[in-house]
């Protein structure tokens, strides 16, 4: 059959008529999303969607890309996200997709492009501006790299030492990376001679080729030339486009520097004699559908222009006017309607021309308003039946929601289908059927006995969920990769202690060149340390970076110190195996869960699970029905779901006849947690209460009373929950949020609950990794690293005091029914700060909160604002933790280059909650006032945007409490001494001599080698010191030739063939493997003679020794000390290497020695 003929909604026939339809009407739900589907099926031609905001954008690209049943390109024209006159800059990956549309539009590769329309009233380059700079180039072709320096350059490529992102480019000898926007992987070009050689695409993470290519083309990854003649042009065109001193404007005098400063996209004109809008970039065969409702959206967005240009005219910077710098809305309407071809709307058209005007046979579904008794379920079947539905489709994205949907009518005796494809449901017989995929709203063809049903019909809430394009990047090993050492950064070497890196040195020792790391120690000493001993240093994590903690060289201090860490740590190491043993000898309480009860309880989260949360949640609920105790630690950050999961394990300890406790730091906490756990179990006969000290005495009487008859199920409160006057007939599971936060007899009284009940800790503070996979199953932790799909970043500017950008930021948050926070830390004037506020901010109603008001009056301020009783909350950093609250999306720090990056990341974390767009304004002083290091950390949390990289890039310092929360206050203090990254270590060799107590003890040593040959990274082959620094660090820290070959090709694959030193470094790093699993503890070696110095544990045979020594007597000698000195037969370097792998090889004796092979 032919495709055409099975659409729903639009016939063949009136297609094939030739009769042009200038109107659609009566389309509901996501009918309007098929209409247009099905139209692309009739003829290939380029479209345009233009819808009325961001909202519907999205969810229509959603349900387009369902129900369209072809291969054609679908694209959506990213806005901006910013507003008019911003004084911050679009972001670059905005830019960067935004250059890709329009070069694939120029191409004619886009079959329907969807826009909101306030996207077609901003001013666009010129398409010539885009046709003279994108690139076309070919393997063999003649390009030399200046050439392309230059072109990169003024296509506003930024160099880097590593490409990551696009708009970057890195240049190594011959060979330059790039990342052009229009291409999926960064490219990496190998120029010969002005030729190019090789074209191959890369892997961004891991930097190694993914495929070779014989041709590619390269785009502007920017809107504007960068090139000099182009800034030039730009000033001039500024001055004589405004009156005044230019002399006076911040982007006048900074933009040779910082091209992309002070909103640079508010002068785009200015670059350029002409502009054009994203309708003139459209092929002139377009067929264009409008939204009706997008016409108002034009005409509103145009008065937003003007009303954000009277504002700002303030500014120390002169303005363009909104017609210099966006087309006038009334104008837009009429070019678009010139070149629309059909006009939409949802209601039914009174025009009765039929030949301009189709109304469609679609109705909305109105499960909602069915029975009011009945349940969502049952709805669903009344519907159907009294409609005489005889093929139905039911969106239901998220597993919970397809279980119960699927359960419910297969109890009902009725077959369910699931399909991931549109076609499967237009081909397959009457039935009922079961996507995942997100439809928002669904619609009926009764003529047809057809419904769609749409996941807000069913459930009355849609799964929220965020459709971002950036690939997240993999955050392991961030912290302690060496590549961000800068100079000043404390080290920890393993032998000598705390000291301050400064940099590679160059040395030539006995006329051998090397590279050395500069370590400065108190008193002025220098330690210079060759980099094949780098696995003796890692970065210090501390909360301080005081030059008091530094080492003095010559001392045994650095030696009791390490001594009394270590003893702690074995401590530490004793008292988890023995917990740990303790919890496998007791018997849990096997709380198993009904399957259909739990799906049904899980259907009240309206939100998709991350992969984190996921294993979370099967990791307690295994935890709960086994036979062994559960003693579990949640770990993610604010907002990232953790309470899901304490809600899931909540629920199934209830079903089994059990009471839960929970304990939280704060009254308002438990507040909090007792709202959300009504509402929770509102459909379930589950009694909550809660214990707060704002109760009378009577009420709380009451509760204790209840709780001891085993009529409460579920008890939420502070410490209160442990008071001796309670007794517990039937616990069965206890959840404390932040343990941490309570004081020591608490944390005792904790101790002793954990070896009889189920047992789960939460907590916002990070625990690092490394320290999780250290301790292994002696401690069982989930980490929920990664932020929910809904969770949008929130979106950062830096910005001086202004009074209309703080007008305009509250007024937007306000508009849309939210909350601001602002943070001022001086308590000092913040009441003048409040004054200030109020006398451009009449009619908001604010409080002050700040750590020397009374606990009470503290606490009542902050449940009125959680109660949204207020709109704008003025606070110290009191606020850094504490209650979550989802309406508070927008949050201003005063004074932010005050701040420290971890604490910056934390005030931020305040908003951005929930599914809303937050934004968080930094205000600082003037840039030329702030210091070089304020600057640096405001630019890093501008650009951490990654949630879940933010998490562990920006709160390094934190992890110090992360780790005495697991491992006690008194291991912090050994952890300051030390270094975490030497604790870590300590504790991993605890844990595994205790396991171990029965075999031989594990050397700790590393064999140090020196063999008189020439071994680095040669600074022509890898200029970068910081990326010399980072494969220094990983051959260092190879753990086997597998790794090292994997180093080499990789570097090979970046830099090109390995220069001799390099190649030396590599088996030299091979050698020292052998010799360490041999317990060699050092070699050293000249052109003449060389020696073997054996560890005390070595593995090297004392028979295979003699039998060395008497078969070569002249060249082998056995000294007193048990090491070997031999004669070298060759001085070349090449010999050198082979002859002592030869030895290294024969002492081995065939031994397997896993870790080397």
């Amino acid at each position: 059959m032919n495709k055409i003929t099975k659409q729903l909604l639009i016939n063949a026939n009136e297609r094939e008529s030739g009769v042009t339809i200038a109107k659609y009407g009566q389309l509901y739900g996501s009918s309007l999303s098929l209409a247009i589907a099905e139209d692309m099926l009739f003829k290939k031609e380029p479209r345009l969607l233009i819808c009325p905001d961001s909202l519907s954008t999205e969810s229509m690209t959603e349900e387009i890309k369902f129900f369209n049943q072809t291969n054609q390109e679908i694209e959506v024209f990213p806005d901006l996200e910013i507003l008019p006159y911003d004084l911050s800059s679009p972001r670059r990956d905005v830019l960067s997709k935004r250059s890709e549309i329009i070069y694939k539009l120029m191409k004619g590769e886009i079959d329907l492009l969807i826009i909101n329309a306030s996207n077609c009233l901003w001013k666009l380059p010129p398409r010539k501006f885009f046709d003279s700079e994108s690139l076309e180039i070919k393997v063999r072709e003649k390009l030399s790299m200046d050439e392309l320096k230059k072109s990169l350059k003024r296509n506003g490529f930024d160099r880097v030492s590593v490409v990551k992102d696009q708009g970057e480019y890195a240049v190594r000898g011959s060979i330059i990376d790039l990342y052009s926007p229009n291409e999926i992987n960064p490219i990496r070009i190998d120029i010969d001679d002005d030729f190019i050689d090789s074209i191959r695409l890369f892997d961004k993470d891991s930097q190694l080729t993914i495929e070779q290519v014989k041709e590619t083309s390269i785009i502007s990854a920017n809107h504007f030339p960068r090139d000099l003649k182009s800034i030039d042009s730009f000033k001039t065109k500024m001055r004589n486009h405004f009156e005044g001193n230019q002399m006076e404007w911040p982007l006048y005098n900074e933009i040779n520097d910082d091209p992309e400063s002070h909103g640079i996209y508010n002068y785009l004109p200015l670059f350029f004699d002409s502009m054009s809008s994203i309708i003139d970039y459209l092929n002139g065969e377009t067929k264009i559908y409008l939204l009706e409702s997008a016409l108002s959206s034009l005409s509103e967005y145009e008065k937003q222009i003007h009303q954000r240009f009277s504002d700002y005219q303030s500014d120390t910077q002169p303005l363009m006017h909104p017609n210099d710098l966006f087309f006038q809305s009334e104008k837009e309407i009429k070019k678009i309607k010139a070149r629309c071809s059909v006009l939409i709307q949802p209601e039914k058209l009174s025009d009765s021309d039929k030949s301009i005007s189709l109304n469609f046979n679609t109705e909305p579904i109105n499960l909602r308003m069915a029975g009011k008794d009945l349940s969502d379920r049952e709805k669903l079947l009344q519907y159907t039946e009294e409609n005489s539905m005889e093929k139905v489709l039911i969106s239901a994205p998220t597993k919970n929601k397809e279980s119960i949907i699927s359960d419910f009518l297969k109890s009902e005796g009725i077959k369910v289908n699931k399909i991931e494809e549109w076609g499967e449901f237009l081909n397959n017989s009457k039935g009922i059927y079961i996507t995942p995929k997100i439809l928002s709203n669904g619609f009926a063809i009764n003529d047809k006995n057809t419904a769609i049903i749409g996941e807000a019909d069913l459930f009355g809430q849609r799964s929220k969920r965020h459709v971002g394009t950036r690939k997240q990047q993999n955050p392991e090993t961030i912290i302690e990769n060496l590549k961000d050492l800068r100079i000043g950064t404390l080290v920890v070497h393993r032998d000598y202690g705390i000291g301050k890196y400064d940099g590679l040195t160059k040395l030539t020792i006995d006329e051998v060149e090397s590279e050395y790391i500069c370590i400065n120690y108190a008193k002025g000493d220098l330690l210079q340390l060759p980099i094949t001993q780098m696995e003796k240093i890692s970065r210090y994590i501390g909360d301080s970076n005081d030059e008091s903690l530094l080492s003095y060289l010559g001392s045994d201090q650095w030696k009791k110190i390490c001594s009394k860490a270590k003893t702690k740590a074995q401590d530490v190491a004793a008292e988890l195996l023995e917990l740990y043993a303790k919890r496998n000898l007791t018997i849990g309480k096997n709380q198993s869960t009904n399957e259909y009860e739990y799906q049904q309880f899980c259907s009240g989260f309206h939100y998709i699970l991350t992969k984190d949360q996921a294993l979370a949640i099967s990791q307690v609920l295994d935890d709960m029905s086994s036979s062994k105790k559960m003693d579990r630690l949640i770990c993610g950050d604010v907002g990232f779901g953790k309470t899901e999961v304490a809600l899931r394990a909540g629920f199934c300890s209830v079903m089994n006849g059990n009471q839960v406790v929970i304990m939280v730091p704060t009254t308002l906490l438990a507040q909090q947690h007792y709202e959300t756990f009504q509402e929770r179990f509102s459909d379930w006969p589950v009694n909550i209460e809660l214990l707060s000290r704002t109760q009378t005495t009577k009420k709380r009487e009451k509760i204790i009373g209840t709780i001891k008859s085993g009529e409460t199920d579920i008890i939420i409160g502070t410490h209160a929950v442990l008071s001796e006057k309670i007794t517990y007939p039937n616990i069965g599971l206890v959840i404390v949020d932040e343990e941490h936060r309570f004081g020591v007899r608490h944390k005792e009284q904790l101790k002793k609950i954990k070896h009889s009940v189920d047992y789960l800790a939460m907590t916002a503070t990070p625990i690092p990794r490394t320290l999780n996979m250290a301790i292994g199953e002696l401690k069982d932790i989930s980490m929920i690293s990664t932020p929910p799909e809904s969770r949008l970043a929130v979106r950062t500017y830096i910005s001086r005091w202004e009074d209309a950008l703080i007008k305009e930021a509250c007024q937007r948050e306000i508009n849309r029914g939210g909350q601001i926070l602002f943070v001022h830390n001086k308590i000092e004037d913040i009441k003048k700060i409040v004054d200030r506020l109020k006398a451009f901010l009449p009619g908001i109603s604010m409080e002050i909160a700040h750590g020397k008001m009374r606990e009470k009056r503290l606490e009542e301020i902050m449940m009125k604002y959680y109660n949204n009783e207020f709109s704008l909350l003025v606070a110290t950093t009191i606020i850094e933790s504490g209650l979550d609250i989802p309406n508070a999306n927008t949050i201003i720090i005063n004074n932010a280059d005050r701040f420290g990056l971890a604490q910056l990341h934390q005030l931020r974390g305040r908003v951005g909650r929930s599914e809303r767009q937050s934004y968080a304004y930094l205000l600082t002083p003037p840039k030329q006032l702030l210091s070089a290091d304020g600057i640096k950390r405001l630019e890093a949390i501008e650009a951490i945007e990654d949630l879940g990289v933010g998490f562990i890039l920006a709160t390094h310092d934190l992890e110090i409490r992360g780790a005495g929360e697991i491992l006690g206050d008194e291991q912090s203090g050994q952890i300051q001494k030390i270094g975490f990254s030497l604790y870590k270590d300590l504790l991993e060799e605890a844990i595994n001599t205790y396991r171990n107590d029965d075999k031989e003890e594990q050397s700790s040593f590393m064999t140090d080698i020196n063999l008189g040959i020439p071994n680095l990274i040669t600074e022509d082959y890898m200029p970068d010191v910081h990326l010399r620094l980072m494969f220094y660090k990983r051959i260092s820290a190879a753990k086997d030739w597998a790794q090292i070959t994997t180093i080499k090709k990789e570097l090979k694959d970046r830099f090109g063939n390995l220069p001799e030193f390099t190649l030396n470094l590599l088996q030299i790093t091979k050698l020292k493997l052998i010799a360490n699993a041999l317990g060699i503890e050092r070699i050293k070696m000249s052109k003449q003679y060389g020696r073997l110095y054996f560890h005390l544990s070595t593995k090297v045979e004392t028979d295979q020794l003699l039998k060395l020594i008497e078969s070569n007597g002249d060249k082998f000698r056995l000294y007193p000390d048990q090491s070997l000195g031999f004669k070298v037969e060759n001085s070349e370097d090449k010999k050198r290497l082979d002859e002592i792998r030869v030895m290294l090889d024969y002492l081995a004796n065939d031994q397997v020695l896993e870790t080397t092979h």
